[in-house]
Parts: structure tokens; C-alpha cells; sequence
């Protein structure tokens, strides 16, 4: 007697619908935004100097010949400002910032574009505010079993004056634990734009092994400040989404969430926690 599959999502899409409800029942709106952008949304506005390594083509993947537009003169001053002379004190960069190289064209290399862009639009009587976003990313990466040249990123921001350190990795817990992984471990980093700054690790059961899931920490005034006008704490993170999936289906070879082989996803068990 033939073997009958239901039908069913890829298991990909199982995980990130999944993932979309959790945040949404912990409160959290949804981020949409364009997945090709200017280097000021990706970069600039993140306070990434436009000399800083992440920006070259090893990399990134810039769209050739063509720029994108800037937004208001008002915000790329700002923008302008916080990177030639700081704010809240700070020195800046101290370098000349080119409009030019801030209207370059990138797939964007994380999803952290999409907070900046919606700080940038929020009003002060809309904080406090929780938003998240699941996306896809793209970054020049040798493809090889543990990385790809695209995957998808989950990213979150939460808007609150009363916001702390403490909260952030209560979020990142309760997110984490509903995603099915209960042990969690939290180790201070250095990011560019946030401010005190933590990874986190979650533990594979079967390999015995800590595995790298995500940045996050508190967005500088240097950011903050030039998209909002004001200091608010900004607690922030981006998740690399796709190696959750991985380790909940125990997957070795990540280049398998596309090889679309009918056998392995008609196989695989539905997301279920």
C-alpha cells in the first residue's frame, strides 16, 4: 500500500510562522520593509562608519550602477551630524560623510534597517512600542554546511523609557524558551550600535554544544537621538532565525532548507512545541 504524505508548509515556513505568532502574542507589531536598500538605512543610520569593514564587498552585496534617494534633509543632517560630531557628547567619527556613499544600493545584510526606518517614523505619544520583523538577509558568505549566502533573520526592537538591560534578556529568554530551547546562556560582546552589548547561546542536546544564535543590547544615543530627536532606550537584537530551525530538526547541512528534495520535506514533522 502506497504512503500517503498530508499536506503541509515547508518546514521553514512552518518555523517562521510559528516564530510570528510568538512574538505577536508577547505584544510585539510586525516590521515590513524593502529587502534592496540605501547603505544610510542599512548602515548610516545604524551609526556604522562608512569606512568600517562590513561595508566593503567582502561582504556585502551592493546593486551596481544604480543609487537609491535619501530621505528628508532634515534626517540626513542628523545623520550627517551624529557620524562628523557626535551627539549626547560623543566625538563621532570624525570623518567627512559623503551622501554619495550613502545612497548606494545593498541587499541588506540584516534586518536591523527595518528598526531604524521605524523609529525614524514613530511619534512620541506611540512609546511605549514593541516591534519585530522575520526576514531575509544576504551577506558574501562561502557556502558550506553551517553558513549560506542568504538566510533569514528575526529582529526585534522595544521602545520604552523604562526599558532596561534586565528586560532585554527577559525578552530574548521567553522567545527563545517558547521556541523550544531551554537552555540559554548570555556572554557580554561589543556590537557598534548598541551599548551595553550580549550574545546568547542556546545548547544542543545532541552534540553537547553551545551554539551561537544571536546579538543584541541597548541602541546608542548616537543612533537613537538622530532618528527619534530624542533619548529613549532602545532595547535591540537580530537573531540568525535559520539556525534555530537547524537545531530543532537536527539538521547538519543547512544548504538542505533549499535543496527542496520532496522525500526530506515530506518527512520532516510538522513544527510542533
Amino acid at each position: 500500500m502506497p504512503h500517503i504524505s498530508g499536506g503541509k508548509r515547508h518546514f521553514v515556513n512552518q518555523a517562521t510562522e510559528y516564530a510570528k505568532r510568538i512574538w505577536l502574542d508577547m505584544g510585539f507589531k510586525e516590521m515590513q520593509g524593502p529587502i534592496v536598500d540605501t547603505s544610510f538605512w542599512i548602515f548610516d543610520a545604524l551609526f556604522t562608519p562608512q569606512d568600517h569593514p562590513a561595508r566593503e564587498m567582502q561582504d556585502t552585496f551592493f546593486i551596481k550602477d544604480i543609487a537609491g534617494k535619501l530621505p528628508g534633509k532634515k534626517l540626513t543632517n542628523a545623520i550627517k551630524d551624529s557620524h562628523e560630531k557626535g551627539v549626547a557628547g560623543s566625538k563621532g567619527w570624525n570623518y567627512s560623510w559623503s551622501e554619495k556613499e550613502a545612497m548606494k544600493l545593498v541587499m541588506r545584510t540584516h534586518t536591523t534597517s527595518l528598526s531604524a526606518r521605524t523609529i525614524s517614523q514613530l511619534k512620541k505619544t506611540e512609546i511605549p512600542s514593541k516591534y519585530f520583523a522575520i526576514g531575509k538577509v544576504f551577506r558574501n558568505e562561502t557556502v558550506d554546511p553551517g553558513h549560506l549566502f542568504e538566510f533569514n533573520q528575526t529582529e526585534g526592537i522595544v521602545i520604552d523609557k523604562n526599558a532596561n538591560f534586565q528586560h532585554l534578556l527577559g525578552y530574548l529568554k521567553a522567545f527563545l524558551n517558547k521556541m523550544g530551547f531551554k537552555k540559554i546562556r548570555f556572554r557580554p560582546h561589543y556590537f557598534p550600535y548598541t551599548e551595553p552589548s550580549a550574545e546568547a547561546d542556546v545548547y544542543n542536546e545532541k552534540t553537547g554544544k553551545w551554539i551561537e544564535i544571536l546579538g543584541s543590547g541597548i541602541f546608542r544615543p548616537e543612533l537613537v537621538i538622530p532618528l527619534f530627536g530624542e533619548y529613549v532606550p532602545v532595547l535591540a537584537w537580530g537573531m540568525g532565525f535559520d539556525r534555530l530551525v537547524k537545531e530543532n530538526y537536527k539538521i547538519e547541512d543547512i544548504r538542505e532548507f533549499y535543496a527542496n528534495d520532496l522525500k526530506t520535506i515530506r518527512e520532516k514533522p510538522a513544527w510542533k512545541k
